[in-house]
């Protein structure tokens, strides 16, 4: 089918997929019709060898009556939600499902009148009109799916227009940068610390530009014709992708170690689908030309022995270790990067010297009594409490890390001494609540009495 927005309403739309001829018609009257309320209204560059399409996506940005006020009301921004229904309404949308910000919604406009005649499409988008028409004895009223987003502003609609110019590129390119730290979401490109992904992937994230042509000379690819048209073929498109100076091909792994840990490059075959992560196994479901790239372009291009890299540098380490020091010179976030890494391990070292504490204190001991003891030594070692007439040698380097054996070796010479220092307080405490409660207790039956 064409667009699948609303697929979920008791009584959906019929939105069939479009020929180029009324996709393109459709793009200009909608960009036409908005530009009445927006300076800035854009589609992204599709990708390749597309014989129909199933949706429309339009970025809006800059009001265009606060932009250009013709009077002094005209000069506040309307609300998001305001705006999406003065969209609504230039575009005649007949259908909407508008996101709970206001920012964004789907629209289903009717399918223009003089624009009906049979064209070509895909067997398998054939196949799938059919077998929708079948379902309904009378003809239904056509419309086409509009996806409109209103950005906060140019910048971010000139990412969104970079990030989803021409179909998959950033499927292909996100898989050939992924394995060196880089990543490209919807919001910038980022430099992952290799430390901390595994634990927590928004804090291991460093970013580097949100900047398109920054991005492209980064990664050594042409910026001339990326934004003027869509690629002439699918193969133009896998062609400019390995333009990225960061993409080369696995050599045929003689083991898996060798897969994991030497030889840095995008696998592709039968070998590639066994690496891939959950995302991109997705993809090659979804993704017919994600699906290309890995099934057909990239074994064809090992079994020319193209974009082969051996020897010295060619580890993903050593290449990933490359990339963080050429992001260091050309984007300036070697000092927030190594600061971030150090907040991060100082974080895990105090997390692994509780444990540490907890570990040296008998386990054999009686329970509350080694709960007390267990926060005793926390609050001397890790707090400064010297409340307990025991002050700690220094237990940290010069970086702010607690030296494990100088811990644990203070944690044995004072366990007895600090253990019934702490219980006594425990105590005293339990007494002091026993005494406080018993005193309540009298007041509220007094006044019980009383009245």
């Amino acid at each position: 089918m064409g667009g699948s927005a609303f697929s979920s309403l008791p009584d959906p739309p019929y939105t069939p997929r479009m020929p180029p001829a009324v996709y393109q018609h459709v793009i200009s009257a909608c960009h036409s019709a908005l530009r009445e309320l927006f300076v800035c209204v854009a589609t992204p560059i599709e990708g390749p060898e597309k014989k129909d399409h199933g949706d429309i996506d339009i970025l809006v940005a800059l009001e265009r009556r606060v932009v250009f006020p013709d009077a002094m009301e005209h000069s506040v921004p309307g609300s998001p939600h305001e705006l999406m229904g003065a969209v609504q309404r230039v575009l005649h949308a007949k259908y909407a499902i508008v996101h709970p910000t206001g920012s964004s919604a789907n629209l289903a406009i009717p399918w223009p009148s003089n624009m009906n005649s049979d064209f070509t499409m895909s067997e398998e988008a054939y196949m799938m009109e059919d077998d929708a028409a079948s379902k309904h004895e009378e003809p239904r009223d056509k419309y086409i799916q509009v996806d409109v987003d209103i950005c906060p502003g140019v910048d971010q609609l000139g990412w969104i227009l970079f990030k989803h110019a021409h179909g998959d590129i950033w499927n292909l390119l996100g898989s050939t940068i992924r394995p060196f730290g880089l990543t490209v979401d919807e919001e910038a490109l980022w430099l992952r610390i290799p430390e901390i992904e595994q634990f927590d992937r928004k804090k291991a994230r460093v970013c580097l530009s949100r900047d398109p042509v920054e991005i492209l000379h980064f990664l050594g690819m042409e910026v001339e014709g990326f934004w003027a048209k869509p690629f002439e073929s699918v193969d133009a498109l896998f062609d400019y992708a390995t333009t990225c100076r960061l993409f080369h091909v696995r050599e045929a792994p003689d083991d898996e170690a060798e897969v994991e840990t030497i030889v840095a490059g995008v696998v592709g075959g039968e070998e590639g689908r066994k690496k891939l992560k959950s995302n991109d196994r997705r993809r090659m479901k979804g993704r017919p030309v994600y699906r290309r790239w890995i099934n057909e372009f990239i074994p064809s291009l090992r079994a020319q022995g193209k974009f082969i890299r051996k020897g010295p540098g060619t580890s993903v380490d050593e290449v990933r270790a490359m990339v963080r020091d050429e992001a260091f010179a050309r984007f300036f976030v070697e000092l927030e990067y190594k600061q971030r890494l150090r907040e991060w391990q100082l974080k895990k070292n105090k997390e692994h010297i509780k444990f540490v504490i907890k570990e040296q204190v008998p386990i054999n001991m009686e329970s509350q009594r080694r709960a007390c003891l267990v926060s005793a030594v926390r609050k001397i070692v890790m707090e400064d409490d010297s409340s307990f007439g025991t002050v700690p040698p220094g237990l940290k380097d010069r970086n702010g890390f607690y030296n494990t054996e100088a811990v644990c070796s203070f944690v044995h010479e004072n366990l007895d001494r600090v253990g019934d220092i702490a219980w006594d307080r425990q105590q005293q405490k339990a007494k002091e609540a026993m005494l406080l409660k018993e005193s309540s207790r009298k007041v509220e039956a007094g006044i019980e009495g009383v009245a």
